[in-house]
């Protein structure tokens, strides 16, 4: 946008507030940039301006770690407006909480599908239940609010609803907010391809959530000075600190599920790769501890299994629960067959725990890096999670103190904040504000 429409960016909702200056402590040196490339620093500018635009963001819930990354966005812009398409999906399980943010639900329809992905081996296949939203009240309440910039989550529906109007309102700029990997994308239809390629040739910005979905959004065609990086961060108010029994033989016998009991998990694979596992080394006792419930529990709670592997079902935990038993395990192991992030990894991370992580989950191949922070393993190939297990139980206790503080280490800048930095710039760039990023290390 250049200095005119900037301008009258500004006087359309002066109204309410000037911009103001907010100081905070610089963290790391100037090294690399948000945008453009899927270099992945830690950010946070010296001084912070106000934006003098208003943000209006379509999605469709708000889940409760995605809170405190737009509370940040909200505290930088001067308008922020979030439009739900559902209070919470039916396959979750929280306590709803919008931490003070302007939200209103819009009127939508629902339907529910099924993802269907089929893995090298057969047997990692899944069928998994999908909500497709198609809200009706697009450009209704768009009008009323007269946003800025528009951002709108996902490419499908909501995005093209989005997209048609600012088309229809050039004055507003759109940020498709994308949040993908290569390998959940591989077995999507020919159709979606082209409305995504559409999507994103009409978008005055796209933000990605990993290097895969960079990636991915380049394979699409997709400018990459318009690619602004918008990752996960974890929910800074619940996080675990590490306690300080590290040592306890007890608690490295202990491994840590978190997540929906679903074929798309991997659980059942992985619960036969573990008992496969005890009966190979019977003195070798395991504890498998899962927190969450789902469809196949029934089943889990029936499998047989060898004297040397016990199982507990803990049922879902609320974020501080889950926090607390994430103090009592030794490390967590995350099976999954299809996840575009994972934002257990993090919260494992930042609770000092090692992480045995999928490679199918875009957060084990960017954040876990073997034998320093835990250990990537394939889920398809019966013989890859043995192999991250004998690495962890052969480290001594000196080397597990040491993976626990590189756990820490290698995830501490992850902040909502630094999650937030991305998209701020890409709505500084749209209004025609000129915004310097500072940059610190890659993870």
């Amino acid at each position: 946008m250049n200095q005119n429409n900037a301008v009258i960016a500004h006087n359309r909702i002066n109204s309410r507030r000037q911009p103001v200056i907010r100081d905070t402590p610089a963290r790391h040196s100037a090294t690399d940039r948000v945008r453009g490339g899927h270099v992945w620093t830690a950010n946070q500018p010296a001084s912070t301006e106000i934006i003098p635009a208003r943000v209006v963001f379509l999605t469709h819930y708000i889940p409760l770690y995605q809170v405190r990354v737009l509370q940040a966005i909200a505290q930088r812009v001067q308008d922020f407006h979030v439009l739900l398409s559902t209070h919470i999906e039916p396959n979750r399980d929280f306590q709803v909480d919008w931490g003070g943010l302007d939200v209103s639900v819009q009127k939508t329809v629902t339907i529910r599908r099924r993802w269907k992905q089929k893995l090298a081996d057969s047997h990692a296949s899944f069928v998994d239940p999908l909500y497709v939203h198609f809200p009706r009240d697009t450009s209704s309440r768009l009008s009323k609010l007269r946003p800025d910039i528009v951002m709108s989550l996902e490419l499908g529906a909501r995005s093209l609803g989005a997209v048609r109007y600012c088309q229809n309102h050039p004055e507003t700029k759109s940020i498709l907010c994308t949040y993908m990997s290569e390998h959940t994308e591989t077995n999507r239809g020919w159709m979606r391809k082209l409305l995504r390629r559409q999507l994103i040739q009409r978008a005055d910005a796209i933000t990605y959530n990993g290097p895969s979905c960079h990636r991915y959004l380049r394979q699409l065609g997709a400018d990459p000075s318009r690619l602004y990086r918008l990752p996960y961060a974890a929910d800074d108010r619940t996080l675990c600190r590490p306690p300080d029994d590290s040592n306890d033989s007890r608690k490295r016998s202990r491994l840590l599920y978190v997540g929906q009991l679903c074929a798309r998990k991997g659980v059942v694979p992985m619960i036969n790769q573990l008992a496969a596992y005890c009966n190979r080394y019977p003195q070798r006792v395991i504890e498998l501890r899962l927190a969450g419930d789902g469809p196949l529990q029934s089943e889990i709670q029936g499998f047989e299994r060898p004297p040397n592997l016990t199982m507990k079902l803990l049922g879902n935990l609320p974020p501080l629960a889950l926090a607390n038993e994430m103090k009592q395990c030794g490390a967590s192991i995350a099976p999954t067959l299809a996840d575009e992030w994972l934002m257990v990894v993090n919260e494992a991370l930042h609770a000092g725990l090692p992480v045995i992580g999928s490679i199918y989950a875009q957060a084990t191949t960017t954040l876990i890096r073997n034998g320093v922070n835990g250990w990537q393993y394939d889920p398809c190939d019966n013989a890859s999670l043995a192999i991250a297990l004998d690495q962890y139980f052969g480290l001594s206790s000196a080397d597990v103190e040491l993976m626990q503080r590189r756990c820490q280490e290698s995830i501490a800048h992850c902040t909502p904040n630094w999650a937030a930095e991305g998209v701020i710039s890409a709505i500084a760039d749209l209004v025609g504000v000129s915004k310097k990023i500072t940059g610190g290390d890659v993870t």
